[in-house]
């Protein structure tokens, strides 16, 4: 399944390994903007406990197949049974309905999209449902009316329209067959190394759907290791996660990502982007002088874009305001001298710059934090243009090691 700004595996594998050198008592992970988990599953080939959290429910459901169970054989029989009632479905109706259905879905799409919804809903076990819902999520963004070179909701051109014939059952039944191989190969690894029992990971997952700016439900305020990107910047300006999930989610059963998944998230193409940082610019202005007593950094970025244009300011303060929002939650769950792992990137707005870094440096420091170091690194392939309707996009980040007070 295609995530948007995913992080490099083998970077974030490199970043535990690092954090357990200096830190050999690590055994907890946390990850408060967990994305598609690909820190998750770094961390489980390390056999360590995880807990990660996001408010996108597209996200939830990549992490939470991530996690297990892993039963390769039981997955080929369910598929069996899966074609089986997709193939015998001659049913035309569209099962799903939301604003815009029929400008991003061909009626033939929607009810071949309906076909593979309906035998999913077939699936009696959770777990399974899930592991097909991946692959339905692909087989929606290939198959529907948006081009797939961004990650933006935006037309395909009329004349590749014009004669375009998708079969999403053929789409799911190949992603289909691609996502078991891959369980089958993780599955493998992680029997060798002993990580899973009955097909279970041996070590404590915690995939919770939320906003990072409230603290994990039931889960230990002990934790020993912040590993963690956060968005740069808004959605809308950035990547807009909210956008790229909306067409995915409107055809999966959101009770089976996650029991209180509000559908609300959904309601329309910006809505879960409204929802996320700086996605709501409403008392942005009261924030800044908060903001800028507690970092210079952002104090002296605020005044250079007051010259700028009307909404720089304010679109800086309502990200930076939410970003602040969060760190309390966070930190406040770590063990005293707990590592803190942030890759961050600095965008742009107004064309200048923002310091994301050392606002937030100086806002970690407020709460007591250690500042260790900053590492650079150039991102060599990014799949994202060079340029959006904004500005230049970013290629490098960095990252940014802080050690929790109290050590």
């Amino acid at each position: 399944m295609q995530y948007p700004a995913m992080m490099v595996p083998e970077l974030q594998g490199e970043l535990l390994d690092a954090a357990r050198a200096a830190d050999t008592s690590v055994r907890h992970v946390y990850d408060p903007f967990v994305g598609c988990g690909t820190t998750l599953a770094e961390a489980m080939i390390r056999g360590l406990d995880f807990a990660g959290k996001d408010i996108n429910p597209l996200a939830v459901l990549a992490c939470r197949v991530k996690a297990g169970p892993y039963f390769p054989a039981a997955i080929r029989r369910k598929t069996e049974l899966l074609l089986d009632r997709m193939a015998t479905d001659s049913r035309r109706t569209i099962d799903v309905s939301f604003p815009g259905r029929e400008k991003w879905f061909d009626d033939s799409v929607a009810v071949g999209l309906s076909r593979i919804r309906r035998a999913v809903c077939g699936e009696s076990a959770r777990w399974a449902r899930r592991f097909f819902w991946v692959a339905m999520v692909e087989s929606v963004r290939l198959t529907s009316n948006s081009r797939t070179s961004t990650f933006k909701l935006h037309m395909r051109p009329q004349e590749e329209l014009t004669g375009r014939r998708c079969c999403p059952q053929a789409v799911f039944c190949e992603t289909l067959l691609r996502n078991i191989r891959h369980m089958e190969g993780q599955a493998h690894y992680l029997r060798d190394r002993g990580l899973l029992r009955r097909g279970h990971y041996t070590g404590a997952v915690d995939i919770q759907l939320g906003d990072s700016s409230q603290n994990l439900e039931g889960s230990p305020k002990q934790l020993d290791l912040l590993i963690t990107s956060p968005p740069y910047g808004d959605n809308q300006t950035t990547v807009p996660y909210g956008q790229y999930s909306f067409l995915p989610l409107q055809w999966v059963d959101l009770g089976d990502i996650d029991a209180h998944a509000d559908a609300a998230l959904i309601a329309n193409t910006h809505a879960l982007d409204s929802h996320s940082l700086g996605g709501s610019l409403r008392g942005a202005s009261d924030a800044a002088t908060t903001l800028a007593e507690m970092s210079p950094a952002f104090r002296r970025m605020a005044v250079d874009l007051a010259s700028a244009s009307p909404n720089a300011t304010k679109r800086l303060s309502a990200f930076c305001r939410d970003l602040h929002a969060c760190l309390d939650p966070i930190v406040g769950q770590l063990k005293p001298g707990a590592l803190m792992l942030w890759t961050v990137g600095s965008r742009r707005i107004a064309n200048r710059q923002v310091p994301l870094e050392r606002i937030l440096i100086d806002m970690l420091e407020a709460r007591g934090a250690t500042h260790v170091a900053s590492v650079p690194r150039h991102i060599p392939n990014k799949r994202m243009a060079v340029r959006n309707s904004i500005a230049d996009t970013m290629r490098s980040e960095t990252i940014v090691v802080l050690r929790n007070g109290g050590h």
